[in-house]
C-alpha cells in the first residue's frame, strides 16, 4: 500500500508581468491533501485515512466503463473533510435542496487502474465509517451524495442515499418453536417456500414484515406495549412489542393465529391480517425427515431499517484482523464499529457526506453588504452545530438563503486582494435580514486555518 500525500492549500497569485498588464484576482483552485492507496483487487482490504475515515472494500468490486472486471491493480484517492478550516476554504457547503444540513464529515473517493477511472461492480458496496464525535451516541446520521452540480473541487448539494435511509419501522426481533416430542429438537425457521433473498433480513419473514403497510396507529402501538409472557426461555420477550402465536400445518399454511399480547382490537386485526396474507412456507420436519405440523411463536417490535453493511460476510469477518495502529479503540465486531463510527454501505464513488437534516421554524434570507467581487468568498458557519454555508449573489448582492432565525453564526470573509489574503469574521445572531461592515485584515493562511478551526 503506497500513501502519497499532497497537501497544497495555495491561494495562487497572478503577478503582474512586463509582458502583460493584467492581473487576475480571482481565486484560483484550492487542492487539499489527498491520501492514495494502491490494493489488489483479488483479495479484501481494509483502508485508513489519515482524518479517520475507515473503508472496507471486497474482493472483485471495481469494474471499468465497458463493464470488465479490473484485474491490475487498483489505485485509490481519498480526501477528508472533517476540519471546519477545510469546509470553509473548499467549495462546499451543507444544504440538501436548500435544506440545511448538520455534518459529520465529507471524503472524496476516486479508483483508477492504469490511468482509467474505475466504477463499483453492480451489486457491490463498500462500507465507509465516518468517525464519531464524543458525544455521538444518540445521532443517527444519514448518507447523501453529491448531486450533478459537482465538479471535481466543488460539492454545493446533497442528495440522501434513500438505501442507507436511517428510517423508522417494524421487525421481526424473534421467532421460536415448539417440539413436536420431547426427544425430537429439529429447529424451525419459519422459510417462505418462494423466499426472497434479501440483504436486509436476518430471517424471510422480516422483509414481509418491513414491506407490510402498517397504519401509523398500529406501529405506535406495537412500538409502545410492553409484552410480558410466562414461557420459560423467552424471558427476553419480556419487552416492547407484540408476540403472536400461530400452527403452521404439513402445506405451510398459518392458522389457529393468537396474539398474546394485550393490545387493542384493531392492532390485533392488522397483525392477523398480515400473518394470514404471508406467502405458504416450507413445512416443518422431524430428524427422521418427515413433514409434521409445528407450533411456533413470532415477536414483532419497531425499531430502523437493518443496514446493508450488517448482512455482509466479508465484511463481518475482517473484523478477525488487527488495525489497531490506525484506531483510538481496537475494534473487534460491528458492536464496537458503531460506536465509534458511522457506517454506510455505499454504492457510488465521488463526493460522500455523512449527515443529517436540521430543521428550525423560522428561516430568513441574509443580505451581506460587502462589494460583490469575483476575488471575494463568503461563508457562514454555524455556531450550535456542524453547519457551513456559502454565500450565494442574488440581485446584485450576497445572500445566505434560508438561514434559521435566532441561530448564532459567524460570518467569514475571505479575499485574495493583490496577493494579499484578506480576512473578516463577525459573529452574529441571525434577526435581521441585512449585516453591515465586514472589516477585512491581512493574514496568513495558517493564521486563518487556526481562527477557522477554533470556531
Amino acid at each position: 500500500m503506497i500513501k502519497i500525500f499532497s497537501y497544497l492549500i495555495i491561494i495562487y497569485i497572478l503577478a503582474i508581468s512586463c509582458q502583460s498588464p493584467k492581473m487576475n484576482n480571482q481565486f484560483e483552485k484550492i487542492d487539499f491533501p489527498t491520501t492514495s492507496f494502491i490494493i489488489n483487487q483479488t483479495k479484501d482490504t481494509t483502508l485508513f485515512g489519515p482524518e479517520g475515515t475507515r473503508i472496507f472494500i471486497g474482493s472483485k468490486t471495481f469494474e471499468f466503463p465497458n463493464g470488465t472486471l479490473a484485474k491490475d491493480s487498483i489505485r485509490l484517492d481519498l480526501k477528508e473533510f472533517y476540519k471546519k478550516s477545510d469546509i470553509v476554504l473548499a467549495e462546499l457547503s451543507t444544504v440538501s435542496d436548500s435544506k440545511l444540513l448538520e455534518t459529520r464529515g465529507m471524503i472524496k473517493i476516486e479508483a483508477s487502474s492504469n490511468g482509467e477511472i474505475l466504477s463499483l461492480k453492480k451489486g457491490k458496496e463498500i462500507v465507509i465509517h465516518f468517525p464519531k464525535k464524543k458525544f455521538d451516541f444518540t445521532k443517527k446520521m444519514n448518507l447523501f451524495y453529491a448531486d450533478e452540480t459537482a465538479t471535481d473541487s466543488s460539492a454545493l448539494n446533497w442528495k440522501i442515499d434513500t438505501v442507507n435511509l436511517v428510517k423508522k419501522t417494524l421487525k421481526l426481533s424473534s421467532f421460536g418453536w415448539w417440539y413436536p416430542s420431547t426427544n425430537d429438537s429439529t429447529s424451525y425457521n419459519f422459510i417462505p417456500k418462494k423466499r426472497i433473498d434479501t440483504l436486509y433480513s436476518w430471517n424471510p419473514l422480516d422483509y414481509y414484515i418491513r414491506a407490510y403497510d402498517f397504519t401509523s396507529e398500529t406501529k405506535k402501538e406495537i412500538e409502545t406495549t410492553l409484552n410480558k409472557n410466562d414461557y420459560p426461555n423467552f424471558e427476553n420477550w419480556n419487552d416492547y412489542g407484540v408476540e403472536c402465536e400461530m400452527e403452521i400445518s404439513k402445506n405451510g399454511r398459518l392458522k389457529n393465529i393468537k396474539i398474546n399480547t394485550k393490545v387493542s382490537n384493531s392492532t390485533k386485526q392488522e397483525i392477523v391480517k398480515f400473518l394470514k396474507n404471508l406467502p405458504l412456507l416450507e413445512p416443518g420436519r422431524n430428524k427422521n425427515g418427515d413433514i409434521i405440523e409445528r407450533k411456533g411463536l413470532l415477536f414483532i417490535q419497531g425499531g430502523n431499517v437493518i443496514p446493508l453493511y450488517q448482512t455482509k460476510k466479508e465484511y463481518i469477518t475482517s473484523f478477525d484482523r488487527k488495525y489497531s495502529k490506525f484506531e483510538k479503540e481496537v475494534i473487534k465486531d460491528i458492536d464496537d464499529a458503531e460506536l465509534e463510527y458511522y457506517i454506510f454501505s455505499v454504492t457510488n464513488l465521488g463526493w460522500i457526506n455523512c449527515d443529517i437534516f436540521i430543521d428550525f421554524d423560522e428561516k430568513m434570507d441574509l443580505i451581506v453588504d460587502t462589494p460583490l467581487s469575483s476575488n471575494t468568498k463568503l461563508k457562514m458557519v454555524f455556531n450550535e452545530f456542524d453547519g457551513v454555508l456559502k454565500a450565494n449573489t442574488k440581485d446584485g448582492k450576497y445572500t445566505f438563503l434560508n438561514v434559521p432565525k435566532g441561530q448564532t453564526a459567524t460570518i467569514i470573509g475571505i479575499q485574495n486582494n493583490n496577493g494579499k489574503i484578506m480576512v473578516a469574521f463577525k459573529e452574529i445572531n441571525i434577526s435581521i435580514n441585512q449585516i453591515n461592515g465586514l472589516k477585512f485584515e491581512e493574514t496568513t493562511l495558517s493564521e486563518l486555518k487556526n481562527k477557522l478551526d477554533n470556531l
